[in-house]
């Protein structure tokens, strides 16, 4: 009974602290938020919402795909000659990747706030108009997955490799992916949603229009930044 129940403890903290780590990692990035604030600005909680769980799942997608690559090399790759030169070099190209996805969303969500209107469910949207949300989509996904790739959030990742098994390492990473989605979909509906009431409250329809403007411009400036960092 003894060892079952330390087994089962250990498992449940891989788990607890694969969640904690994916949802801390998730809010804690100002270019995770940069990414998504042009899109949610204004949006209906479970499409604001459902934003974030794009993010996140691309996020996690990727982040178990490099965790369980390095799991797998860990105990290789410190002899491989080169490979940190060549790590490196990945990196920087992930991290322009990244800025360039920014800035391709500040762009989108520009157009998008330039046509903004109140919303109404029962009016069907233009062709144009559906073409521009799926562009938005794919682009907050392809995002999220270079996210995942990129080497600032390797840290968090780093109890996938502390543990000894396959087992503990993917139930880790699968925990992180799942606390990704869970924190960014819960910070996107709470933006969302107070944004379009702040709206109504305010008596200024046009407020979420403004604040999109204001944080697709942010996206930019991040990117950029960002991607100024990477060639530096």
């Amino acid at each position: 009974m003894a060892p079952a129940a330390s087994g089962t403890s250990a498992v449940m903290g891989v788990i607890s602290g694969g969640i904690l780590g994916g949802a801390l990692h998730a809010i804690a990035g100002p270019d995770h938020l940069a990414a998504l604030l042009p899109k949610c600005c204004g949006q209906k909680w479970y499409r604001a919402g459902r934003i974030g769980a794009l993010w996140g799942m691309g996020h996690g997608v990727s982040a178990t795909i490099l965790g369980l690559t390095a799991f797998g090399l860990k105990n290789r790759i410190a002899s491989m000659p080169g490979v940190k030169g060549a790590l490196i070099g990945a990196s920087s190209v992930m991290e322009v990747a990244v800025g360039a996805s920014l800035i391709f969303i500040g762009l989108l969500g520009i157009k998008e706030a330039r046509e903004f209107g109140e919303e109404d469910d029962s009016i069907q949207s233009t062709a144009d108009d559906v073409e521009v949300e799926k562009a938005q989509k794919r682009a907050v996904i392809f995002n999220g997955i270079l996210h995942g790739f990129s080497w600032d959030g390797a840290p968090s990742l780093a109890p996938a490799l502390a543990v000894a098994t396959w087992r503990g390492s993917i139930s880790f990473l699968l925990a992180y992916a799942v606390g990704t989605m869970g924190a960014m979909s819960i910070t996107t509906t709470l933006i969302g949603e107070s944004t379009r009431r702040a709206g109504k409250i305010f008596h200024k329809p046009d407020l979420p229009q403004k604040l999109s403007v204001i944080s697709s411009f942010l996206a930019m400036a991040v990117g950029i930044f960002w991607c100024y960092i990477a060639f530096k």
